[in-house]
């Protein structure tokens, strides 16, 4: 087994089924985040090794409740108790190694793949009263139909993430023609009600606003939330949904155009 702890800021554990070593694999990061990755997932011993509880290992493996995986965890559970390497807590002594540093991209060159790629516009509400918070994305996606899932990203740093977070729900309203006043109020305008000054917004009571004349509106709970890198992944299970026809636009080349339905 070799829990990952990447440069993305995700956790995962490689070859679950192999019992015959345990080790943390760390990509190249600033120490701060190394350590907030360790603390993750068990305690920092020593320069080498770390301590991890068994049942951290046992949630992320995938494979737990599996009889012929349990069989082997145990066995390696079992080897290690007898080897020394289990202490009085009962976490298990991992060895940690260093991944070599990876070919990536530039962030330049990042950009430039990406604005090939056209995509759909929604302005995201979230909150309520006069804590309401917009923001426009073009990364919304589906995830699943059963159950009916979404998903988006928001910087951490947005001025929109705190609120959704606390809110817990969200509105994705799907931008078409006729809509350039909306997307400028939530480009331009101070976050807040300030975002929501087009009379086309409407809320009913404890609900997130909804653009009344959307391509597409989705009330969604959030079931989900991951980050990964400078951005915190958003799922949400809808609720309810509207629709009214319209042309939709997109994002083509860091501009909006008009697509005629």
């Amino acid at each position: 087994m070799r829990f990952h702890l990447s440069d993305s800021g995700t956790l995962s554990l490689r070859e679950p089924m192999d019992f015959k070593r345990l080790e943390v694999l760390i990509d190249p990061q600033p120490p701060e985040a190394v350590e907030r990755a360790i603390h993750r997932i068990g305690r920092r011993e020593s320069a080498t090794h770390v301590r991890i509880a068994p049942s951290v290992l046992r949630f992320v493996s995938g494979h737990a409740g599996e009889p012929e995986w349990e069989e082997g965890f145990a066995r390696m559970l079992d080897y290690a108790q007898r080897s020394g390497w289990v202490d009085d807590a009962g976490q298990v002594r991992a060895h940690i190694s260093h991944a070599g540093q990876e070919d990536v991209v530039s962030i330049d060159e990042f950009k430039t793949a990406l604005r090939a790629l056209p995509a759909g516009i929604c302005a995201v509400s979230t909150g309520q009263g006069d804590k309401v918070a917009g923001m426009i994305v073009s990364s919304l996606t589906a995830v699943c139909a059963e159950p009916p899932m979404i998903g988006f990203f928001a910087h951490r740093q947005s001025s929109f993430t705190a609120p959704l977070l606390e809110s817990g729900r969200f509105v994705a309203n799907v931008l078409g023609e006729g809509h350039d006043a909306v997307m400028a109020q939530f480009l331009q305008a101070p976050q807040g009600l300030a975002r929501f000054s087009d009379e086309r917004w409407c809320s009913e009571s404890g609900q997130a606003p909804v653009l009344s004349d959307a391509l597409a509106s989705m009330e969604c709970d959030v079931v989900w939330t991951q980050t990964l890198g400078t951005h915190v992944l958003v799922v949400g299970k809808v609720r309810r949904s509207r629709h009214s026809p319209s042309n939709p636009v997109v994002h083509f080349n860091a501009a909006t155009h008009r697509i005629a339905a």
